[in-house]
């Protein structure tokens, strides 16, 4: 009798084993979705609400927002450049030199050196108008004078610029917030010129800690002047809101200037002082940094997700033209 051939059985999982596997694939797909969300940022098209005045916890918000590239500015929206020429007399000699800043980028400082520089003295009117900035006031003694149209020739020049978020946080902080004593006088006249240039209405204001008139919360400020480059009228800005590559280098770049700085520069009143001059004794080559207010400087505030999305879109083309200047 021949016996059969036993062949070996096979063993598989039970279902307990199974349902262990399928669980941890689960666990491992969950876990992998969810680290790729995290380090992954998370392209955004913001609607913008019509009625909207709040600093609300924005828990939906990813941990990065990236905005859509703004449209070029309306060229014809453009208020012309303002620079200065000023004429000093080097024995009989008579030496000029154009400058220019902008507003919220330490013209305060640069204007109170300037002074020293061609007086040889303090400014000694603080606080009483014409201000120091104006060079073409009696106070001035003639020697400033504004051209909208710059012709540099052999002329020296001499800008300044400010990093692009210090300058707008700064410009919200002392002309538009809701806080502290801020220029009451402007930002009565300000807030309401900056609502209707974003189209937003005046219910999306507040009311102000101290003065009268309206103010705005970071997110109405960032939100407002987000909606007026989103619709190319950034030429139309009040000019503490003014991007910088529409002001002084508005028709020249930076690399057509002899000096762009920042007042942070330890080198830029000696930079000033040999464009004004035609040269410079080396010494004290830093400003003091002051500012009519008095005030020192502050560090800007936290923003919320969107209101730092916001904020980058509106300075990404000044970076953009600055960065290696502001190193």
């Amino acid at each position: 009798k021949t016996s059969a051939v036993k062949m070996p059985s096979k063993s598989f999982p039970s279902t307990k084993t199974l349902s262990l596997y399928a669980l941890s694939f689960c666990c491992g797909v969950l876990i992998y979705s969810y680290n790729r969300e995290l380090y992954t940022p998370f392209v955004l098209d913001l609607p913008l609400v019509s009625y909207f005045n709040s600093t609300v916890n924005e828990s939906f918000a990813p941990a990065e927002v990236i905005l859509p590239p703004l449209p070029p500015f309306k060229s014809s929206t453009l208020t012309k450049p303002t620079a200065w020429t000023l004429t000093v007399s080097k024995g009989t000699k008579k030496r000029k030199s154009i400058v220019c800043y902008c507003a919220k980028c330490g013209s305060t400082s640069i204007t109170n050196e300037l002074y020293k520089i061609v007086f040889g003295k303090p400014w000694d009117y603080p606080l009483t108008e014409p201000w120091i900035q104006e060079l073409d006031s009696t106070r001035w003694e003639g020697l400033g004078k504004k051209v909208r149209k710059i012709d540099f020739g052999k002329t020296s020049s001499f800008a300044v610029i400010r990093d692009p978020k210090e300058r707008i946080m700064s410009a919200f902080r002392s002309k538009v917030g809701c806080q502290g004593w801020n220029d009451f006088e402007d930002r009565e006249k300000i807030v309401p010129a900056l609502l209707r240039l974003a189209g937003l209405p005046e219910k999306v204001a507040s009311k102000p800690q101290y003065g009268s008139g309206l103010c705005l919360n970071k997110t109405v400020y960032l939100r407002a002047l987000f909606m007026i480059h989103e619709q190319g009228l950034q030429g139309k800005l009040n000019d503490h809101f003014l991007p910088q590559h529409l002001h002084c280098f508005r028709h020249a770049p930076p690399s057509k200037w002899t000096v762009v700085t920042t007042v942070e520069s330890p080198k830029a009143r000696c930079d000033l002082e040999s464009v004004v001059s035609g040269k410079s004794a080396g010494v004290n080559c830093s400003l003091v940094k002051t500012h009519s207010s008095g005030k020192k400087a502050r560090t800007p505030e936290a923003l919320s997700t969107i209101d730092e999305a916001r904020l980058n879109a509106i300075t990404r083309k000044e970076y953009k033209i600055f960065g290696s200047y502001l190193d």
